[in-house]
């Protein structure tokens, strides 16, 4: 009847006739386990234990506790007398799996797993908990089978959110789209399942989609420290680093200490050329991909541009999906006058990002500089058909056209490069090229005979 107070009162009473009354201790123990008090359960339960060693279900309830209270290895201890007394027992075998995954012995804790999932077929906590250390040890098809049949026989937010997660670990985007939606669905406060849709539609560079996503968790109440981190490095996928430097910045508020906050803002700041945060978190974080990034920044603030640029490839390899590298090492190979790199790795970039405006004309600033007019008119023109009103392109795009007219003189590109200054002017922007675009209407003028 959950009438914890009446109960806790007759159970007390009992103990005045008898304090070694093993079974009191145990009912008192699961009202405060029932009421969330774990450390009062526990002291309980291991009253009852003493008395009576051989209660079939004590030892597990004293495991489960254990658990809870993050005491993990005395929970194992637990788990084994509690495997004594009731052998082939899944909650046993689950309980005591829950305990080694904790401890991060996957390999050991999805061993019991699957033993708990062979004892009851239908102990589904089990099979998902079995298919979360098979995607710990990389087994992604065996994980894969267990959460496909969980989906389908037992769907619950759990389920679709780990099934979404292993899509998005295997780069099967719209599937992790839809379980992660479908978990939401069934628990609207079900957070990181709204970590991986930010992650999907960030990697897609959707950032409205990914805005949305977050700004709904805030919507549900969902605000804290890990949010803002997800936040911010969506954001940072999205080149969009103001908005990664604030969410980081309101994690570090949410928890002074949360080091990934830290990372993130020791990145933004290097991006700026201020490298003093990277000094507090680089050396004991060297294998995280922003540390990487921001230590390539500083190796060629330096002038070490190999050695940054080995960084930055460093950092490609941690996390491909942290394209601004290329950008990096295209940057690097300029100062190193390598010109077959610098256009390599610019088109990798390019291609990674082909709706990035900003990459497409920073690469033809480059091929301008080279006298590659024709291939920056081709970069020119994907830019200009991302933000057609873009004066800073227009411009660009025109001293191109400029350049290839003076090189093969046609009445139509002619045209087409006025129309281009024409269209600047009318925007109201500024026009940097007024002695080329008056050279063009001379030249048009002479070819049409006026």
């Amino acid at each position: 009847k959950k009438e914890y107070a009446q109960a806790q009162e007759l159970l007390h009473k009992a103990l005045e006739i008898s304090e070694q009354d093993a079974r009191a201790y145990k009912y008192l123990g699961k009202i405060e386990e029932a009421q969330y008090h774990y450390e009062d359960a526990v002291k309980y339960f291991e009253k009852s234990a003493d008395i009576n060693s051989q209660d079939k279900e004590i030892w597990l309830r004293l495991g489960m506790c254990l658990v809870t209270t993050k005491r993990y290895e005395h929970a194992i201890k637990a788990f084994e007398r509690a495997d004594e007394n009731t052998p082939m027992n899944t909650d046993v075998q689950t309980g005591w799996g829950m305990a080694l995954m904790r401890l991060k012995k996957y390999a050991q804790a999805r061993d019991k797993f699957l033993l708990a999932s062979k004892i009851s077929k239908y102990n589904f906590t089990a099979i998902l908990l079995s298919a979360v250390m098979e995607i710990r040890l990389g087994e992604y098809e065996s994980a894969e089978m267990k959460l496909k049949f969980l989906t389908k026989v037992a769907p619950n937010e759990s389920s679709s959110y780990e099934y979404a997660n292993l899509k998005l670990i295997k780069s099967d985007y719209k599937e992790a789209e839809l379980y992660a939606k479908k978990a939401i669905e069934y628990n609207r406060l079900m957070l990181p399942a709204y970590f991986v849709l930010g992650e999907v539609y960030s990697i897609q560079k959707d950032s409205v989609s990914t805005n949305e996503v977050f700004y709904k968790a805030l919507e549900n109440d969902l605000d804290c420290e890990n949010l803002r981190i997800e936040w911010g490095k969506a954001s940072v996928r999205l080149f969009d680093f103001e908005t990664a430097r604030q969410n980081f910045v309101v994690a570090l508020e949410k928890n002074p200490e949360s080091e990934n906050a830290k990372i993130g803002l020791a990145l933004i700041s290097s991006l700026e050329n201020d490298f003093e945060p990277l000094n507090e978190v680089g050396e004991k974080n060297r294998n995280n991909v922003y540390i990487q990034e921001a230590l390539g920044l500083e190796l060629c603030s330096q002038g070490k541009y190999e050695e940054g640029i080995d960084m930055f490839k460093k950092a490609l390899k941690t996390d491909s999906v942290q394209t601004y590298n290329y950008l990096h090492i295209a940057r690097a190979y300029k100062s190193l006058n390598r010109a077959d790199k610098v256009r390599e790795f610019y088109e990798k970039f390019v291609t990674e990002n082909p709706k990035y405006k900003e990459g497409l004309t920073e690469y033809s600033e480059w091929l301008i500089e080279i006298s590659d007019f024709a291939d920056a008119k081709r970069k020119l023109q994907r830019a200009e058909n991302i933000d057609k009103n873009d004066c800073k392109i227009l411009n660009l795009l025109f001293y191109s056209m400029y350049r290839l007219v003076k090189e093969n003189i046609s009445e139509y590109n002619v045209e087409e490069a006025i129309s281009v200054a024409e269209k600047i002017l009318t925007l109201g922007g500024d026009f940097k090229y007024e002695p080329e675009r008056t050279d063009l209407e001379t030249i048009l003028n002479g070819i049409q005979g006026k």
